[in-house]
């Protein structure tokens, strides 16, 4: 995967997001800015306040969402999540709350990150 896939596919499963994301992109490659980026200042965050807020339904997408870019076993693809999305998650949240929504294989990761 690339940058510009990464980023179709955030917006194909979270449209909520595609505002925020323009946004975000317009000063920068559009659709083509480093996934590293968009995954960490653009959706990590959105995950850290549906935790706060409680929002069932958005962490069961995003775990869902990120259960699987791991299971496409495409390193890009992993390596955007371990460092874009879980290491912060592990970094700023109760770790019991990621954990709570997080589908096996990635809470299998985010449990061996070392921080």
């Amino acid at each position: 995967m690339n940058e510009r896939q990464m980023n179709e596919s955030l917006l194909a499963a979270f449209p909520e997001l595609k505002n925020e994301f323009e946004k975000y992109v317009s000063w920068q490659d559009g659709m083509d800015t480093g996934a590293f980026l968009t995954y960490e200042d653009v959706f990590r965050p959105h995950i850290e306040r549906a935790i706060e807020n409680g929002d069932a339904d958005f962490l069961d997408r995003a775990g869902a969402f990120i259960e699987d870019l791991y299971l496409t076993e495409e390193e890009y693809a992993v390596n955007v999540v371990y460092v874009g999305i879980l290491e912060g998650l592990k970094a700023n949240c109760d770790n019991e709350a990621v954990r709570s929504f997080l589908k096996p294989i990635t809470q299998r990761e985010f449990d061996e990150l070392k921080y």
